[in-house]
């Protein structure tokens, strides 16, 4: 019997979890999202007595079509959340983290330009 590929409610493929697991290692040095590819933003920490991270910045995926965004949406509805999350590379703590957004274009303000 094969094995089904995990996909999103969309019907996009999901890489494997080893996959995904190989590619988490490796963000520190490609700075890429582990599911879809993308390379990841640096998204600039809101400064405000609500923040409790210690960085300026943190890296952000802000691709609309990665599957670890879209199936956002369905997990956190099943919760009783209308929102969704983006992955967040924290360069501090070398790890990958949950990022809750209510809409596709939160975050996109903060962005600073690397160029």
């Amino acid at each position: 019997m094969q094995k089904e590929t995990p996909q999103t409610p969309q019907g996009r493929a999901l890489p494997s979890r080893e996959e995904i697991d190989r590619r988490k290692k490796e963000v520190k040095e490609t700075l890429c999202c582990p599911y879809c590819g993308e390379r990841l933003k640096k998204w600039e920490v809101p400064q405000s007595a609500m923040s409790t991270w210690p960085n300026e910045f943190m890296y952000v995926c802000l691709h609309d079509e990665c599957p670890y965004f879209l199936r956002g949406w369905s997990v956190m509805e099943s919760l009783g959340n209308k929102c969704s999350y983006r992955l967040m590379y924290d360069p501090l703590t070398d790890s990958c983290q949950p990022l809750p957004v209510p809409n596709s274009s939160t975050l996109k303000d903060s962005i600073i330009d690397e160029e």
